[in-house]
């Protein structure tokens, strides 16, 4: 599953956020340690040429305290090192996917604790996809 194979590369790839990357959704903004991820998948469409072939597209989300964007900027760069141009591996499967950035970035803001806001960042990824025919 590609959601495992990208969080498995991301905490033995990016050493600021220190194994902190979850399922979007699954974690709680009020108690997690900053900086931390979250990977969402969402499913592309098949290509128009071959019919069982084509991508899905990988959000992360890189959270930090509302202080300083480049401490943001910096860890988003090793996601983005991590990903980008690497097969990543899903640890219980062993299927592999090719994963490349999409670039760009979007900055905005999210709740925290409470009174606190979060600076966040997306970050998104393509990677190339078998479905099978039906």
């Amino acid at each position: 599953m590609i959601r495992r194979a990208v969080i498995a590369r991301l905490r033995d790839n990016v050493p600021s956020l220190q194994g902190r990357v979850y399922q979007a959704f699954l974690v709680d903004a009020r108690k997690e340690p900053r900086p931390y991820a979250t990977v969402k998948i969402v499913p592309g469409t098949a290509s128009t040429r071959i019919s069982y072939a084509g991508h899905d597209e990988i959000e992360v989300r890189v959270y930090g305290d509302m202080t300083d964007w480049t401490e943001l900027d910096a860890v988003v760069e090793e996601v983005i090192r991590a990903l980008n141009g690497r097969d990543v591996e899903d640890p219980e499967t062993g299927q592999r996917y090719e994963v490349a950035w999409i670039p760009g970035v979007n900055d905005f803001t999210d709740v925290g604790r409470p009174g606190e806001q979060l600076m966040a960042r997306l970050v998104r990824f393509r990677a190339a996809s078998l479905y099978e025919r039906g």
